[in-house]
């Protein structure tokens, strides 16, 4: 295993092929910040749309949302985390890399003993799930929920929280994902069109034109949480016209009769709360250490980041997909 430091850069938007390996000095953090020495890094599709060009904002140098490692140093003003402490942490940008600068209210104090890439699932794919379900929706035992794309990261996070809640779960994926659906305690439906019941809640990551039928498969009453636009990764769209799209259907989902739409942002949450933050992985952790939750991991070293982007792009990944130093 290569111990040097280094980080996997963005060099332009486009394909895979722009992210290049690269030797990194080693960062000081400032105050408020935490030095984390990664021994994991997940990979999201807000991390390939980013590569594209489609998000909001200045393009980041290095890619990765989410980090597990050991914190190496603490800033000044930092009182609650202590070198040697194992975190995981929502970084935003800059993941992607075997040193990284976290700010402290974005880390969660995670244990020793398990695997890193099985952790850091939990740190935004079943954190992400958690708070959708849980401080978004808070839907009774008994009630339904349909979540799209359940073999996915989060959406395989979604069924297992969904079931250990009482809570009936329909699943979208495709026709060879349906046995992990089904493993996940959901009942497996092509699309949104064909769920039997008119659901409580959608779970949609899709976002853009999958709002409106969302709505329709979600009664009334209910709620479409809308936390990502993967209709736009790879469709060739622009970022001003991926964003037009979206804005467009959440416009429409605002004028139209129906389900009411949540835009989730996991960062948000996070910024707003700090303390939450940290008591939400405390239950997360608790829930993985008595067998509830199973997170599915595929791992490849962070070098082959590049493949990594390809491999989740072309949904050739079920669960979460990691990248170790």
């Amino acid at each position: 295993m290569n111990s040097d430091p280094r980080r996997v850069r963005l060099t332009a938007a486009g394909g895979p092929d722009v992210l290049r390996v690269e030797p990194m000095s080693v960062p000081e953090p400032g105050p408020g910040q935490l030095l984390v020495a990664a021994e994991a890094a997940g990979v999201a599709f807000n991390d390939i749309s980013t590569r594209e060009g489609l998000n909001p904002g200045p393009r980041p140098d290095v890619l990765g949302f989410d980090v597990v490692g050991h914190v190496e140093k603490v800033g000044a003003g930092v009182e609650d985390v202590v070198v040697g402490q194992r975190v995981g942490a929502l970084v935003g940008v800059g993941g992607y890399a075997t040193h990284v600068v976290v700010a402290a209210g974005r880390a969660a104090p995670l244990p020793e003993g398990r695997p890193a890439e099985e952790l850091d699932a939990l740190v935004l794919n079943y954190l992400t799930a958690w708070q959708m379900f849980h401080r978004v929706v808070e839907p009774a035992p008994g009630q339904a929920v349909l979540v799209l794309g359940a073999a996915g990261g989060v959406g395989s996070a979604l069924c297992q929280i969904a079931r250990a809640a009482g809570v009936e779960v329909y699943g979208t994926s495709s026709p060879a994902r349906r046995a992990r659906v089904e493993a996940n305690g959901a009942t497996w439906v092509a699309d949104a069109a064909v769920v039997p019941v008119k659901v409580a809640a959608t779970f949609d990551p899709v976002g853009g034109p999958s709002l409106a039928r969302s709505r329709r498969a979600t009664s009334r009453s209910g709620v479409v949480v809308s936390y990502g636009f993967s209709f736009a990764t790879g469709a060739g769209y622009s970022r001003v016209g991926a964003m037009a799209r979206t804005v467009g259907a959440l416009v429409r989902a605002k004028l139209t009769p129906g389900a009411r739409v949540a835009v989730h942002t996991v960062e948000r949450v996070v910024d707003k709360d700090p303390a939450g933050f940290r008591a939400d992985v405390t239950a997360l952790v608790e829930q993985l250490e008595a067998g509830v939750l199973r997170p599915e991991v595929t791992v490849l070293p962070l070098d082959r980041a590049a493949e990594a982007h390809r491999r989740l792009q072309n949904r050739e990944v079920q669960g979460k997909l990691v990248l170790v130093p």
